[in-house]
Order: structure tokens, then C-alpha cells, then sequence
């Protein structure tokens, strides 16, 4: 076995000591193959693998580790970091938080990418940079998980992902598992990388720039790394099947598209309510249907033709939107919807990164060692929205006539709504690290200090709410002063004020003045720190006839703070249409010390090649909210050179993010039909459901129709949460026979996780409401407030449930179980040798009981649009003969469906008028990725395509349900396209 020493890694005793095939790409099967020759020929004493603080020589794992390296995800074309971690299979069938969220409201703000392991999510899922914790980045109020934008792919060799708990070696969030991410370490030299990628249609291309320079002398080394990525915009009108968001809905028997078929909207059918990009088009909705301002040059049908208003013309120059069924040749209104079709399905973003790290030997036995990041981000969602005032009828602003004839609703305006930010991390780390010499033989030391900060502003397009207001007052006049009480506007700027209900306004089309008066780009500002400080000790304190003991001691300290002050208007609820948002403002520290035994029980008998026992303990103290501890057992059992059996059960927790403890409260809407239990109650067959509704004054036949949307409050839960608590069992079978080059790997996994904090849900905690038995007086009642027979001052309507509070609690177990599999196989030929691996998951059971049961929610073999598919594979094969090198990969997504979570897919329509079938699922999926890459001299040169057959994601049903045709996840939204990188050593 061939000894190399890593001058600088995690910590001494940072990871079990393994030998690894770092040459292909492999999965740890944790068995002793010699590792790969490199330049560097100087001897070590170990390498490092994550999942232990031990270091030992010729040791196995007992826990499953998959091994991602830097030079298979460059022939895949992966160059970010996130894109490397979300497409493992562990990470691929879960939905994922990245570029394609525009609009989504996600953990860690817009722009921000994380690693959501087993679909526990990404705050379950502990990120290591090597082997320490990296503190979180991004913006707003909820920055808990690390956002993979601060660390560029192009420093990492190798990523470890410990495929079960381990909050006893790590600490907090190792619930699902631990990524731990480890940078090249030993390079000399100065090396210099141009990467590209071009989509075969326009739109999502990527680019990367690389310089690494490295030097190592007698007694120490430093490398340094500087990084620049840009990912392009896509934009929806980029992409037939992204431009133009349809219902996809169908006849009962699923012969049949009831709405709009297909993205040309020459072809929109007469009965889709729902069309092209509708949620944002020049439409006024009324009772007669949905009318708009003519195109200038087109003849529409006449007042005999059902373009009429009581049989009249519709009054100030409108039309009707609909046909009426009349045949599709008719003209109609064209639909303006330029914001949704600018609107990004793939955000841009910039990534500006400085990495370095050195060492220096202080003495023959103690290093001097320091690692130092910095990385801006600067990203842009491109979105759209709508802009629907409404107008007293004595406003000055609409013509007389327009109340009576419409009451007082104004014209859907089409509005940009964009979002930008701009993240600065930093994170430094000090330590030293050596041995004890002839004083305490083979026992090592580390202590090192850890800094991060992430300082992050962003911008926001809102409309001011009060102006708004001003100019839809009463009175005649065209702009109330009065009302302007927060964003100091003036309205002598609009001497003429708002043709609200005029052809250009509809469109849009505000000019300088409107626009200046009514909106803004209004910024606010997060800062997170974290401070740390470890220190630990390890050896071997005694022999057995097996093997010496190994021991690790340690202790920790952590310091967590956050501020995050939105904007004016967003703080004082100055925003028209849009949530506000508090000041969010905290700090936790954490107090821990840890241990780690490893324990040779037998060795070399028959059965029994080697018995190896692992455990480890931690003590935990927080000031939120007190004190835990956490263990893990494990087994390894070599049977044969051939079999062996490893197996795990351990006990791991997650202490609230500080935005869950402090998190100032939030607001946003959900309409009534979402979330009362009381709508049409007397339908319902539920005597106690009736019996509450009734008790609260809801009339019997109440539709909600006609009501606003209730307001749900979120804030953080300081004082009431407690830390998750899981266990987590894993037991895995490995094959490596001896007369083929051949391995196979198979591990079951199950954790459950007890206590989950997340939000109980506003429909669930309405239906807990109006379904109990103490009703008034049951807990959630107090969460709800609906309004009386008479509507309030600016409430959502008579007898409409006006707020909720659906904050962080304590509510939730999650059991999720299932299956990986991992085959590796290498054969050499005279001409080149053959390498294949391939990774699969097969989920079993995910299942979510809020509240003891009160509701269960079954996720397993869904689709993105909850948590994701039940399968999921990876399978690369590599050919390389001298110089060349040839890959193929095959990425595998399998069906997901909700039909299960929804109790059926056909459902009665009102705006079809036929129950109408509902696709619900998605198909199974399969990428194609090839690469070709040569080695000469100091050069390399790789080219490549990935998604090579141009697959697109499935299409599901939107309206009822969900937003947009294609659906969000780990689908490729840009298609195909042709990558290439070159880089140059000196």
C-alpha cells in the first residue's frame, strides 16, 4: 500500500484512513486497493475519508461513503459545485433549491444553491469544507443552509458524501448525511483552465476561467486559486415549452386537451380560461368575462356575435378576450405578455472567488496551517407579476361611467418584477497541528480557529402601497396626499395623474413620471458570522491480539449570529401585492465535546477475516434551548477477501436555524379556497365540521368567491422550538470477488426523524380548527382570524378567514427508507481499459405525520413538485487508451406521481364545465452526457455534449394544482448543448 503524506487536509484526525482509487471515478466500497500514482512521490502516512475523527492505516468504513471526483464531473461538463452535488443519486431524486426558482420563495434568498440529502432538505444535510464546518451565506431573513455558490468546483479534488447520520463526529444538521468537500492540496506549479458551454438553442450558457499556482518547499507549501463562472440567463420565451404556461388538462377519459394545446397562441381554444401566460396578460376580469382594448388593424366579432354587453356594445372601447365559441378563425384580443415570456427559468449568475492555503513547519513535529475564501455572488431572477388596483368610483383618475358599468375593479397590468443580489463571503481558518513526539508515540493534536461572514444586499422591484392608494382615493381628486404617510412620495410629480383604465396603462406602458412615483427598487441587507473554535487529540491507547485501539477526544465551540433588515417599505408593510417582512435579528452559541473509539473485536479466523467495532458520543449545549447528546455504533465484518458486511445505528439532531428561533414575522397570501374547511361545509357529511362552521357564523352555501386572499403570517419560534432529534440505521452488503475486477455494494438505509420543525400548514391548521371537538377553544383556533357577516375596513371579505399564523413548531416525524446499490467494474484490454460504475437509490417509504397524525402526507415516488421520484441512477463508462479518454453517462430520473397525495387526477371543473383529468406524474427521464478528452504534454484538451438525444422534462397539469408546464427539480431546462475546457501546467 503506497503511504503519501497530506500536507494539509481536514485535521490530523479528520477521517478514517482508507485507500481510495482516486484515479476513475469510484464509490467507496471502504476496500484496500492501493491508491493512484501521482506526481507528487513524497511518502504520507494516510488518507483521509469522512466518517470518522481516527486515524488508522488499512482501515474499512462501516458507513456508506460515495466518492465524487474533481476529474469525473470535468468529463461530465460539471464545473459548479452545486450542479456536482445535486446530480449525485443520493441528491438527485430529491428536490433541489437552485437557478430555476425564480419566483420561489427558498431558505437562504433568491440566487442561492443547497444540497438536499435522502429529501430530508438541504438543513438536514451538513456541508464540510475540508472536514470543517462552512458557515452559511445568502440573504433575507431565512440563511440557515450553505449556499455551494462560495465554494468554485474548480478547487475541489475529491467530495465524500457520508451517506447516513453522524451528528456525534459532526454535530448539528448531519441528519441525512455529510458532504464533506476537499480541495487539492498537492500542486506545484501554475496551471491555467478556460471552460464553455454553448445550448444548441440560445439561452443557459456557462463559462469558467481557472488559475491555480502552488508551491511547495522544505518546510511548508501554499496554493493559491482565483475563479470566474457566469451562468447566462434563460428565459422562458427561450424554450417552446417554457414560453407559454398552459393547464395541460384533459377530458375524463384522457382523449382530449380541454385548453390551450400547444405554445402558438394563434391556437388558443375558445374554453381555456387559463391561457398563454394569462396570470399576466392586459385583461379586465368582470362578470361578462374577460375583456381587453382591440389591436389596432383587426376586425373583431360584432355585437350579433356575442361581443356585446347586455347586447350592446361593450362600453369604452373594449372586447371580449374569449371567442364565446365562436370558430378559432375569429380574431381576438392579442394577449400581451411580455414580462412572463423576459421572466428567467434559469437565473443568471456571477461568481468572483480568491481560495488559498499553506502550511509552514514550526518545528519537526507541529504545522503552522491556514486556509482563506473569499466569493462574491452577484445573481438576477427576471420576474413578472400583476398590478390590479382597485379604484373608488369618485376617483378622478377613471372615467365617468367606468364603477357602474365594471364596479371597481381596474384593467390586470402586466409588470416586471426582478430581484437581485449581491453576497461577499469571507471565511478564514488558523490552526495547528502536530504530534507528541517521543512523549506520547503515534498520538496526534489539532486546534484551529474559524471565521466566516457573509454580508449580502438585495434589491426587489415593489410598488408603493400608499401611493397606490393616493391615486385610487375618492373625492374626485386624482392623487390624495394625505395617504402618502411612509414613502414620502409627492403628488405634484403627477399633476395630470393615472389613466389607469387607458390602452397604455393596460399595457404596462407607465411613463417616466408614473414610474418613478409608483415604483421603486428598494434594498435591504443580511449579515451572518460564525466563529469556531475545535481542538482534538487521537491515538492508539492500547493493543488487542486484532489490532490497536484507536481513540479521538475533542471539544467544540460555535457562534451563530444573523441581522437581517429588509427594506422601509417592506418593514413598515408599505408594499402593494407583495409580503413584508421584519427585522431578523439573533445569535446561538454552542458548547460540545465529543469522543470516537475504534476497537478490533477479531481477526483472522475462520469466518471471520476481521471484526471491527466503531463508536462514537457527543455532548451538546445550546443557549436556545438546552443540552443533548448523540451516539453511534457500528460493525464491520469482513467474511471472506470476498464478502463483507458493514452496519450502522446511531442517533443524530438538528438544533433550530437561528431564523426558525428568530425569524421576524412575514406575510404572505393564500386564497380562501386553499385553506377553508368551512367553504360549502354543508356538503361536507361531517356533523362537527358543520356544527363549527355554523358556530362561527358562516352562512350555509358560502363559496368564498368574491373574498380576497387571507394573509399567513410566519415568524420564528424562540423560546417554544427544540432541537430535531433522528436515528438512523443503515446495513450494507459488499462484494469484490477475486477472479473478476468487479465490485457491488448494496446498503439499506432508514431514518426517522422525530420532532421536525417546520410550518404546520394554514389549511392544516384550519381544518384542525373547524374539525375539533373544543371548538372555540382548541389551540389552532387561536391561530385563525375570520371575519364577521359585515367585511371590516380593508378585510378580504364577509365571513373570509382574514390571517393565520402558520409559524415554526415542533410538528413533524419524517420515516424515509430505501435502497442504494453501487457496481464498479474495470477491465484491461491491450488496446485500453474499460472502467463502468453506476450508483442507484431506490426510495421505499417517505412519509411526513404532522401533529401525531392529525395529517400524513405521503411523498414517496412523487413528483418535483413535492419531493421527487422513488429511483434514481447514475451510470458512467469510461474508455481510455494512452492519452485519450472517452466517457458516457447516463443520468436516470423515474416516474414520480401526486395522485396518490391528491386522493385521485380527474376533478370537477367550473371553468370547463366537465370533470377534467389532471396530469399528474412525471416520466421516467434518462440524460445522455459523452466527452472525449487528450492528454499532450502540459496540455488538455476536453470536448463534450451533454443531454446529447435533447431531452425535455415532462409536462404536468398547472392550474389547480401547480405553476407551469415544466416541472422544476433536477430536470435540464436548457437542452442540448456542446461543452469544452483547456487548460495549461507549467
Amino acid at each position: 500500500m503506497l503511504d503519501r503524506k497530506l500536507l494539509l487536509g481536514t485535521t490530523v484526525i479528520a477521517g478514517f484512513a482508507a485507500a481510495l482509487a482516486v484515479a476513475t471515478p469510484t464509490v467507496s466500497f471502504a476496500q484496500t486497493t492501493p491508491p493512484a500514482a501521482t506526481d507528487d512521490d513524497t511518502e504520507v502516512e494516510a488518507l483521509v475519508v469522512t466518517g470518522s475523527r481516527i486515524k488508522r492505516t488499512e482501515f474499512t468504513s462501516s458507513a456508506p461513503i460515495q466518492v465524487i471526483t474533481s476529474e469525473q464531473s470535468t468529463l461530465e461538463g460539471l464545473v459548479g459545485t452545486a450542479d456536482i452535488l445535486q446530480s449525485s443519486s443520493i441528491a438527485s431524486g430529491s428536490f433541489q433549491v437552485n437557478s430555476q426558482l425564480t419566483g420561489f420563495v427558498t431558505d437562504g434568498g433568491p440566487g442561492a444553491k443547497t444540497l438536499s440529502l435522502r429529501g430530508l432538505g438541504a438543513n438536514r444535510t451538513l456541508i464540510l469544507l475540508n472536514g470543517r464546518r462552512l458557515g452559511p451565506a445568502g440573504t433575507r431573513g431565512t440563511v440557515g443552509p450553505i449556499d455551494l455558490n462560495v465554494i468554485p468546483g474548480s478547487v475541489i479534488e475529491r467530495t465524500e458524501i457520508l451517506k447516513d447520520g453522524a451528528s456525534s463526529i459532526y454535530g448539528s444538521d448531519a441528519v441525512a448525511g455529510v458532504a464533506n468537500i476537499i480541495t487539492r492540496t498537492n500542486f506545484d506549479g501554475l496551471e491555467l483552465s478556460v471552460y464553455g458551454t454553448q445550448p444548441f438553442e440560445e439561452g443557459g450558457e456557462e463559462y469558467q476561467i481557472n488559475g491555480s499556482w502552488g508551491k511547495t518547499f522544505d518546510r511548508g507549501y501554499v496554493n493559491v486559486s482565483a475563479d470566474w463562472y457566469k451562468q447566462t440567463v434563460l428565459r422562458r420565451a427561450d424554450r417552446d415549452d417554457l414560453a407559454c404556461t398552459s393547464d395541460y388538462l384533459f377530458t375524463a377519459d384522457r382523449s382530449t386537451r380541454v385548453d390551450y394545446p400547444n405554445t402558438d397562441p394563434g391556437q388558443i381554444s375558445g374554453n381555456d380560461a387559463h391561457k398563454c401566460n394569462n396570470l399576466f396578460s392586459r385583461v379586465l376580469r368582470t362578470g361578462i368575462g374577460d375583456l381587453i382594448y382591440p389591436d389596432a388593424g383587426v376586425t373583431y366579432p360584432t355585437v350579433a356575435q356575442g361581443n356585446n354587453f347586455g347586447g350592446v356594445a361593450i362600453p369604452f372601447g373594449l372586447v371580449r378576450q374569449r371567442r364565446a365559441g365562436f370558430p378559432a378563425t375569429y380574431p381576438y384580443a392579442h394577449m400581451d405578455a411580455w414580462p412572463a415570456a423576459r421572466a428567467s427559468a434559469i437565473s443568471p449568475t456571477e461568481l468572483t472567488t480568491l481560495f488559498a492555503t499553506g502550511g509552514f513547519d514550526l518545528t519537526p513535529t507541529t504545522e503552522l496551517y491556514g486556509e482563506f475564501l473569499f466569493n462574491r455572488r452577484e445573481s438576477t431572477q427576471y420576474g413578472a407579476r400583476q398590478f390590479f388596483p382597485s379604484v373608488s368610483a369618485t376617483n378622478g383618475n377613471i372615467p365617468v361611467g367606468w364603477a357602474a358599468a365594471f364596479g371597481g375593479f381596474l384593467p390586470i397590468i402586466p409588470l416586471k418584477s426582478d430581484r437581485d443580489q449581491e453576497v461577499n463571503y469571507w471565511r478564514g481558518v488558523v490552526g495547528v497541528r502536530g504530534d507528541f513526539g517521543a512523549m506520547l508515540s503515534g498520538w496526534d493534536w489539532d486546534i484551529y480557529y474559524q471565521y466566516s461572514s457573509s454580508d449580502a444586499d438585495y434589491g426587489t422591484d415593489i410598488i408603493y402601497n400608499d401611493r397606490v392608494r393616493a391615486t385610487t382615493a375618492g373625492a374626485g381628486s386624482t392623487c390624495n396626499q394625505a395617504t402618502i404617510t411612509i414613502s414620502g412620495g409627492n403628488c405634484a410629480d403627477l399633476p395630470g395623474g393615472i389613466p389607469w383604465v387607458s390602452a397604455r396603462i393596460l399595457n404596462g406602458d407607465f411613463n417616466a413620471a408614473e414610474q418613478a412615483f409608483l415604483f421603486t427598487h428598494e434594498v435591504g441587507n443580511t449579515t451572518y458570522t460564525q466563529s469556531a473554535v475545535e481542538g482534538s487529540v487521537s491515538g492508539d491507547i492500547f493493543t488487542l491480539p486484532a489490532g490497536p485501539v484507536g481513540l479521538a477526544l475533542g471539544f467544540s465551540w460555535r457562534e451563530d449570529e444573523i441581522d437581517d433588515t429588509p427594506g422601509l417599505n417592506e418593514r413598515s408593510g408599505n408594499l402593494w401585492g407583495s409580503t413584508s417582512a421584519g427585522r431578523t435579528a439573533g445569535t446561538d452559541t454552542v458548547k460540545e465535546l465529543f469522543g470516537e473509539i475504534g476497537v478490533p473485536i477479531f481477526k483472522g479466523l475462520p469466518g471471520i477475516e476481521s471484526l471491527d467495532f466503531q463508536g462514537s458520543y457527543r455532548y451538546t449545549d445550546y443557549d436556545s434551548y438546552g443540552s443533548d447528546s448523540t451516539y453511534k455504533v457500528g460493525l464491520n465484518w469482513q467474511i471472506t477477501p470476498s464478502w463483507r458486511i458493514r452496519a450502522t445505528d446511531g442517533t443524530s439532531f438538528r438544533a433550530p436555524a437561528l431564523y426558525e428561533l428568530y425569524l421576524a414575522n412575514q406575510t404572505s397570501f393564500l386564497s380562501q379556497t386553499a385553506i377553508d374547511p368551512c367553504i360549502l361545509y354543508e356538503t361536507s357529511g361531517d356533523p362537527q365540521l358543520q356544527a363549527n362552521c355554523a358556530a362561527a357564523g358562516v352562512p350555509v352555501g358560502y363559496t368564498g368567491l368574491g373574498t380576497s386572499s387571507a394573509t399567513i403570517t410566519t415568524g420564528g419560534g424562540l423560546g417554544i422550538l427544540k432541537a430535531e432529534t433522528s436515528e438512523a440505521q443503515t446495513v450494507g452488503v459488499i462484494w469484490t470477488p477475486s477472479f473478476i475486477d468487479l465490485s457491488v455494494a448494496v446498503d439499506y438505509f432508514e431514518i426517522q426523524v422525530n420532532d421536525e420543525i417546520r410550518q404546520f400548514g394554514s389549511g392544516n391548521i384550519a381544518a384542525q380548527c373547524y374539525n375539533s371537538p373544543t371548538f372555540p377553544t382548541d389551540p389552532f383556533c387561536s391561530l385563525i382570524v375570520r371575519n364577521p357577516g359585515v367585511n371590516p375596513p380593508g378585510g378580504a371579505g364577509p365571513n373570509a378567514i382574514q390571517s393565520v399564523n402558520n409559524s415554526y413548531v415542533n410538528v413533524a416525524e419524517q420515516i424515509n427508507r430505501g435502497l442504494d446499490l453501487t457496481v464498479r467494474y474495470q477491465h484491461e484490454f491491450d488496446f485500453g481499459t474499460l472502467t463502468s460504475d453506476a450508483q442507484f437509490t431506490w426510495q421505499f417509504e417517505d412519509v411526513v405525520e404532522l401533529l401525531a397524525g392529525a395529517a400524513t402526507e405521503a411523498y414517496n415516488g412523487s413528483t418535483f413538485s413535492y419531493d421527487g421520484p422513488d429511483f434514481t441512477g447514475t451510470l458512467r463508462t469510461r474508455f481510455d487508451r494512452g492519452d485519450w479518454t472517452a466517457t458516457w453517462t447516463t443520468v436516470m430520473l423515474g416516474k414520480g406521481s401526486d395522485t396518490e397525495i391528491y386522493g385521485g387526477d380527474v376533478f370537477g371543473s367550473s371553468v370547463y364545465g366537465q370533470p377534467v383529468y389532471f396530469k399528474q406524474y412525471t416520466e421516467f427521464t434518462a440524460y445522455h452526457h459523452l466527452s472525449l478528452r487528450r492528454k499532450y504534454n502540459d496540455w488538455t484538451f476536453l470536448v463534450g455534449v451533454r443531454n446529447v438525444f435533447d431531452e425535455r422534462p415532462p409536462s404536468q397539469s398547472s392550474g389547480q394544482f401547480r405553476i407551469g408546464t415544466a416541472a422544476n427539480g433536477n430536470y435540464d431546462l436548457i437542452g442540448r448543448r456542446a461543452f469544452f475546457e483547456i487548460t495549461k501546467k507549467w
